[in-house]
């Protein structure tokens, strides 16, 4: 994933515009942007590197960088707009029930804090299960464990954008097996939060 910020600044009077293109730390090593014009091309390969841009048809000017006292004081209300990251859980249940596993309670306190802090936000919960038990039952039991996650997060009565609880069954396995076979780490619901 690739995180850059594209600003454009209009001077009225004078009748020109200036676009800003700068990469911004995405956590990942080795995130680039090329940025073309049909002119020229220049890749941007340090974090708070910036290229302006003023016309198609002429080249981005050379590569410059900006400190990050810098980018907050020229961008930090569009950054603070911005969505935050999405972030994902993994919770596990007991066999053929909506009941979690200790180490996923815990996990679930995790979940329903992330939520709070990204608030408003969409939350995807998607259940499933091992492929013990028949096709038709694994799907009522994975779209059960969802409705279970989805009712604790309204009962806490976070602000939330969207709210979906989605059951798969013993479709898209975390581990593929075989039919009829019991896998705890299939036994799951997967919280998205964007």
């Amino acid at each position: 994933m690739r995180l850059f910020l594209i600003t454009t600044i209009s001077f009225l009077f004078i009748g020109c515009s200036k676009t800003t293109v700068v990469l911004l730390d995405s956590g990942k090593v080795g995130s680039s942007i090329t940025v073309s014009t049909q002119k020229a091309t220049t890749k941007i390969d340090k974090i708070g590197a910036f290229v302006e841009l003023k016309d198609k048809d002429e080249a981005p000017s050379r590569v410059k960088v900006m400190s990050k006292e810098e980018i907050n004081k020229r961008f930090g209300k569009v950054l603070k707009a911005a969505p935050k990251k999405p972030v994902s859980y993994l919770l596990y249940f007991e066999a053929g029930s909506t009941t979690l596993t200790p180490e996923s309670e815990k996990m679930l306190e995790e979940a329903l804090k992330t939520i709070k802090k990204h608030s408003p936000c969409s939350v995807d919960i998607i259940g499933h299960t091992d492929t013990t038990g028949s096709a038709t039952l694994n799907q009522k039991v994975s779209l059960k464990r969802a409705k279970y996650i989805k009712s604790i997060i309204e009962k806490m009565g976070i602000e939330v954008i969207a709210l979906n609880a989605k059951g798969y069954g013993e479709e898209d396995l975390l581990v593929k097996t075989p039919d009829n076979t019991a896998n705890a780490r299939n036994r799951n619901v997967e919280i998205f939060i964007k």
